[in-house]
């Protein structure tokens, strides 16, 4: 079998970050050109071309009726875009000119319409920036205003709002933004401090050598001089977070959870992981209960990829009640769990259950080594249920799992393509040996102190009559 082609970029992770920023409340007047309607239309453009009609032939020429036809004149005349003179109809000098700037598309008509907007500046570089909402996500990587830049008067916003109009219906997602136009300011007024989220991603190219290529803003190409301080105040951040270290004994406890010799087999003579050769090795194997994936399991790609697993698994024999559970083993390092797809990943997850039965639900577990440390453990304690600490040496940091209800197990490890290149690679994988020998490793429902409890917080509603036997309290 040949080796496996590969897209030319691969997302391998995400994060996010949390931009502080402040809100002015702007009441504006804008102009927009429209397309008139098209009985108007195309009196007008009958007019520009005879230049002159009398009454009953332009009514004749239509088919409308003597009354038909005086609404239209009525109506086109009151907008100053006809004159009638006794029984003959001209176009208006202000029409004439709508065909000029035209060119060769149908004449528009401007209107002029209110237009309140809350515009967002961050108070790093203080530019204009877009949100899905006001709020400070706790897991992600937290940015801190330039104290300098704080301070945003009422002119500024007035000032930076007119001259980057446009680009501030951009960031809205308003398509056809070359059509509107600003006409007026009437009122700017200060609203609150907040903060935003700002989502980047960092993706593999292979090529001749692996790299790893980072993305800190979707729009930073459009605007790369006026973002550079948030940028550079991004990246700052993010630099300073670590991944574990990609350690042959992490891929060797990989391989004894899957019982798989694959990244053994794909590994050169340097050392390295060769990723195509590696699925190659999985995929020859034909195994429809076993997928490959490539980067962190939240991942959008990796995330459909299990959902569409889950989609097919028959639950009932596996689990007591109809409430499942979700234990999900991080790996060490700091830059883990900084992005706002883990909790998209557990949503996705409890829409399933809900689908899957009646009394659906996930308890969710997250299980923390012990080198991370408590403080940065807590960061998801909105996220997951409950909160674990494990005894220090029991799981491998590189490694990263989910297991979910004892029939679906997701395991990763970081492998090194390169000296300077690490990316998570691993299986989802439903067969019921493998799910079996992986909980017997894990061991999610061992106590104190292999696991000692950080935070217990049950978001999910148990009906009274399901047993809570598979719930660690403590």
């Amino acid at each position: 079998m040949s080796k496996i082609k590969l897209p030319d970029t691969i997302p391998i992770k995400t994060f996010g970050f949390n931009v502080p920023c402040r809100e002015f409340v702007i009441s504006a007047q804008i102009t927009r050109d429209r397309r008139m309607p098209m009985v108007d239309e195309f009196v007008l453009r009958a007019l520009n071309v005879c230049e002159s009609v009398s009454f009953s032939r332009l009514m004749r020429f239509f088919g409308f009726s003597a009354s038909e036809m005086q609404i239209v004149l009525a109506d086109l005349q009151a907008r100053s875009l006809v004159s009638v003179d006794t029984n003959n109809v001209t176009l208006h000098p202000a029409a004439k000119e709508m065909f000029r700037t035209a060119g060769d598309g149908p004449p528009t008509i401007t209107s002029v319409e209110s237009f309140p907007a809350r515009v967002l500046f961050d108070l790093i570089s203080q530019n204009m920036v877009a949100s899905r909402g006001r709020y400070n996500v706790k897991n992600l990587i937290a940015l801190k205003p330039i104290p300098a830049r704080m301070d945003i008067a009422e002119g500024f916003a007035r000032e930076a709002f007119n001259t980057n109009f446009h680009d501030y219906l951009k960031l809205r997602g308003i398509k056809n933004a070359d059509l509107w136009s600003l006409y007026a300011i009437v009122d700017v007024q200060p609203g609150r401090f907040s903060h935003i989220q700002i989502a980047g991603k960092q993706e593999l190219s292979l090529g001749m050598h692996p790299k790893v290529e980072t993305t800190l803003l979707p729009t930073e190409a459009d605007r790369p001089n006026r973002l550079r301080l948030l940028t550079d105040a991004m990246a700052q951040a993010l630099s300073v977070l670590d991944d574990p270290d990609p350690a042959v004994s992490a891929r060797t406890e990989w391989s004894r959870l899957l019982a798989s010799d694959s990244i053994e087999r794909a590994t050169t003579s340097d050392g390295f992981i060769d990723l195509q050769e590696w699925l190659r090795i999985v995929g020859a194997e034909n195994n429809t209960e076993v997928r490959t994936f490539i980067g962190h399991p939240y991942l959008d790609r990796n995330r459909q990829a299990l959902m569409s697993i889950l989609g097919d698994i028959d639950f009932t024999a596996a689990i007591d009640d109809d409430v499942w559970s979700l234990s999900w083993y991080r790996p060490g390092g700091s830059s883990w769990g900084v992005t706002e797809d883990i909790s998209q990943l557990l949503a996705d997850v409890r829409a399933i259950s809900r689908r899957r039965s009646i009394n659906g639900g996930v308890t969710t577990t997250l299980v923390v080594p012990a080198g991370v440390g408590d403080r940065s453990a807590r960061n998801f304690d909105r996220i997951f249920d409950r909160g674990l600490i494990a005894r220090a040496g029991r799981t491998s940091s590189a490694i990263e799992a989910i297991l979910i209800s004892d029939v679906c197990a997701v395991v990763s490890v970081l492998v090194p393509l390169s000296s300077s290149v690490s990316v998570p690679i691993g299986l989802i994988t439903v067969k019921s040996t493998d799910v079996q020998r992986i909980r017997e490793r894990l061991r999610p429902d061992d106590q104190a102190p292999e696991l000692t409890s950080l935070w217990n917080e049950e978001r999910t509603k148990r009906p009274s009559h399901l047993s809570t036997s598979k719930i660690d309290t403590n």
